[in-house]
């Protein structure tokens, strides 16, 4: 069980724990409290992300647009070599002709 200030808990005896619980606690100096509630407004600032989201959201609705452009990334349709290799032959082939058309 653990003692109180007023019972001596901290090993000085009963005497010497009265008269150090008779002592009044001394109070922080104003300009204490100015640079703690600065130092809590810019830790709870560091806390918040872009348009006052917290980080945690942020970071959630990164990792899920990122998961499902991977998984959309693998559902994309793939050009095979012949079909650009036919799509260029074809587009020299139209070039050809439209140049004879022209007379050049």
């Amino acid at each position: 069980m653990k003692k109180t200030r007023d019972e001596g808990g901290d090993g000085l005896g009963p005497q010497l724990g009265r008269l150090w619980a008779a002592d009044p606690v001394a109070k922080a100096p104003p300009w204490f409290a100015a640079k703690t509630m600065a130092r809590l407004r810019r830790e709870e600032d560091r806390k918040r992300g872009w348009f006052g989201l917290p980080r945690w959201v942020l970071l959630g609705a990164g990792a899920a647009i990122l998961a499902v452009g991977w998984l959309r990334w693998d559902s994309q349709p793939s050009v095979a070599d012949a079909e650009l290799f036919a799509a260029l032959d074809a587009m020299v082939e139209e070039d050809r002709e439209s140049r004879w058309w022209a007379g050049l």
